[in-house]
Parts: structure tokens; C-alpha cells; sequence
């Protein structure tokens, strides 16, 4: 399991083309989206996006899991997934 985005969810900026070849070598399939930063707010500032981009490509293109209601997070599988991962990340970057 790794981190994207860094405790708060916006230290490290991830890129969804990044995220998509991940995804194509194999390297990741499962993606844990918790709750906005984590239940962090963002620093008065602040303006590094983070993991944004990416997750919201992940959340257009990968296949949402269900899971019980009283999990605080959405699990999204990603397999084979990895060229509409790069295709939403480059539409959420226009």
C-alpha cells in the first residue's frame, strides 16, 4: 500500500499519467479514496493541488467497488483501466 497525495492528501502532486502507467505495468490495481484530505482541511495558502486530478480521473475511470455503508472510504478497482485513467486525467488537466 502507498500513499498518493502524502498525509494531508495534496503534498505530492501525482499525475493521472502517471497513476495510468502504474496501472498498465501492473504495479497498482486497487485505489482507496478516503474522504476529502483525509478530514484535513487545506493550509491558508495553500494552493498545491496534490492528488486531486488524479483521484478524480481514477473516480471516472475505474470500477467503483461496494463496500459495507459504515466504511468512511470508496475502494475503486483499476485493472485494465489504465488508458481511460490517462484519458480523464488529460480532460480534468484542460
Amino acid at each position: 500500500m502507498a500513499g498518493i497525495g502524502g498525509f494531508s492528501g495534496r503534498e505530492s502532486e501525482v499525475s493521472a499519467a502517471w497513476l495510468a502507467q502504474e496501472v498498465a505495468a501492473g504495479k497498482i490495481r486497487w485505489v482507496v479514496a478516503g474522504r476529502s484530505g483525509a478530514g484535513f482541511g487545506g493550509l491558508p495558502g495553500d494552493t498545491r493541488t496534490g492528488s486531486k486530478t488524479a483521484m478524480a480521473a481514477v473516480a471516472e475511470a475505474c470500477k467503483k467497488v461496494t463496500l459495507p455503508s459504515s466504511a468512511s472510504a470508496t475502494l475503486y478497482d483499476c485493472q485494465g483501466r489504465a488508458a481511460a485513467i490517462a484519458g480523464a486525467g488529460s480532460r480534468q488537466a484542460s
